[in-house]
């Protein structure tokens, strides 16, 4: 008997600490502490180590943690050879893909061990975002650029995907966005990758089972809905035009907030914070 329609909604499968939302009340929380308060006065690896360990680190802690983000950003010779073959696949199939061949060439992947799974998740941390930025340098037909020590995860992303080093703004900018995407509760891809972990498979597998619930167009994929959506709009000054026509043919607007939140989305005021503290102009927002 097929299912459709209302999916995991209203469903609790579980209670945690790690984050926590209120849609009536507009409120995100990681492990106590308000997105705003984070967003505004932590750093993306500061909130990885909130949200693996309960609390925030001291500063030998952070330090070891960036520098084991930076030396396990290199991915297997075999994974880049297959991301340089993928040509025009769909990123995110390409994605699902690579994360699951990571296990192949890590020694300690069927190690089930706190120490283990711990080393695994910085070693995922870290080679997903060069899975990400190498794929979409070779299927644009350029060369692949190795990251830079000196420089932190969201600095080296954006380095690794332009072939330029970020100024201030745009490094604060993505630093910024990725906090406000680090974690939102048990959504689909979350529970997708519990589910997996609960039968205590590996680490990788759970990842993947992840990558592949984001795909969907009812979670991550819906972004795609919003690239298109500017890309057929084709410029500012047509936008506004594009907007009355998909609201006369009752055509939906993608992009406006996440479904949970009934008032207001934690993320806007803190991208419209950052806005007028940076004077960056407003297309740098589509990314938060």
């Amino acid at each position: 008997m097929a299912v459709t329609g209302a999916g995991l909604e209203g469903i609790v499968a579980a209670e945690s600490r790690i984050c926590y939302i209120d849609g009536d009340a507009g409120i995100l929380s990681y492990q106590g502490y308000n997105i705003h308060v984070l967003a505004e006065n932590a750093t993306f690896e500061e909130v990885i180590y909130l949200l693996w360990y309960g609390r925030l680190p001291k500063q030998d802690e952070l330090d070891r943690l960036k520098a084991d983000l930076v030396s396990n950003r290199e991915i297997p010779a075999e994974v880049t050879a297959f991301l340089k073959g993928a040509g025009k696949a769909v990123p995110m199939d390409v994605l699902r893909t690579a994360v699951s061949m990571l296990s192949l060439y890590d020694k300690e992947a069927k190690e089930t061990s706190i120490e283990s799974s711990e080393r695994k998740a910085v070693r995922l941390m870290a080679q997903t975002a060069t899975i990400v930025t190498t794929f979409d340098r070779l299927r644009n037909g350029k060369d692949v650029v190795p990251g830079d020590p000196k420089l932190g995860l969201a600095a080296n992303f954006l380095y690794t995907l332009t072939g330029k080093k970020p100024d201030d703004v745009m490094e604060r900018a993505f630093d910024v966005a990725l906090t406000l995407h680090a974690d939102h509760e048990l959504n689909a891809s979350t529970f997708a990758a519990r589910v997996v972990a609960a039968t205590l498979s590996d680490i990788y597998s759970a990842a993947t089972a992840g990558v592949a619930a984001l795909k969907g167009p009812l979670h991550g994929g819906a972004n795609e809905d919003v690239i298109k959506m500017l890309l057929e709009a084709g410029s500012a000054e047509k936008a506004m035009d594009h907007v009355k026509y998909r609201l006369a043919n009752k055509i939906k607007i993608p992009g406006f907030g996440h479904r949970v939140y009934h008032t207001t989305d934690p993320a806007r005021p803190i991208s419209r914070l950052f806005q007028r503290k940076s004077g960056s102009e407003p297309a740098m927002w589509i990314c938060i």
